[in-house]
């Protein structure tokens, strides 16, 4: 019997302990974030509880919105107006700087439109 390696950067694996000790950060941060609409997650029903499940291109997402947060003391609200900003105009000439170069890999990544769409 052989295995076919079938895991993608879209796969939700990952648990909500699992990335909040990647990121860094509390469970309840990526809760907030989720509430806040910043990430979609996935959600899978064990038993009576519903759990969250990230996929790597999810982490990818979440290690972006948290430099700009943590290291660049933007906002929430200032991140999702900027994110809006950048949806409606793909061809907006960013800053050549941190700032700039994140916001570029975050408009790449495929949570990128699933996100800004649900603000």
């Amino acid at each position: 019997m052989t295995f076919k390696n079938e895991f993608t950067k879209d796969a939700p694996l990952l648990t909500t302990g699992v990335v909040a000790g990647i990121l860094k950060i509390t469970p309840d941060r990526l809760r907030t974030y989720d509430t806040e609409k910043l990430i979609s997650t996935h959600r899978v029903n064990t038993g009576q509880v519903q759990k969250r499940l990230y996929s790597q291109n999810d982490v990818e997402w979440l290690q972006g919105l948290r430099i700009l947060v943590k290291d660049h003391k933007m906002s929430i609200s200032s991140l999702k107006f900027l994110l809006q900003v950048l949806y409606r105009n793909p061809k907006i000439d960013l800053p050549n700087n941190e700032k700039g170069k994140i916001l570029k890999e975050m408009y790449k990544n495929p949570n990128f439109k699933d996100v800004v769409k649900n603000f």
